[in-house]
């Protein structure tokens, strides 16, 4: 039974299938930035939502704590997945190296042709 694509994931990628031309090192530091990039996406996004006009008072004594809050949040939830921009990303990164290794191996496999001098 075929799994559900999570949101935000680009059809046809597959981190597997991509990461397979890709240095094992290269993939994991990929993905690892582009889950900490999804963090701080949702990060920017429980900020602007706390700074909304509808928010609920605050003290000010408090703020660092729904900081830190939110902080450990964006965190938890890039790391179980999040919206998808981190893996659908990473993804796109890793296809992008496996691209560019089938383009280098195209460039060696052709040979030049010299013309003849007439």
């Amino acid at each position: 039974m075929n799994a559900l694509p999570t949101i935000g994931a680009v059809p046809g990628t597959t981190s597997t299938a991509a990461a397979a031309k890709a240095d094992p090192k290269t993939v994991q530091k990929i993905q690892s930035h582009a889950v900490e990039f999804e963090s701080m996406l949702i990060r920017q996004m429980l900020r602007e939502l706390r700074q909304s006009p509808f928010k609920p008072e605050v003290r000010s004594d408090s703020k660092a704590y729904l900081e830190m809050g939110d902080e450990q949040f964006a965190k938890s939830l890039a790391q179980s997945g999040g919206f998808g921009f981190g893996k659908a990303m990473a993804d796109l990164m890793l296809k992008q190296i496996q691209t560019s290794g089938l383009i280098a191996g195209a460039e060696k496999a052709v040979k030049t042709v010299t013309s003849p001098n007439f």
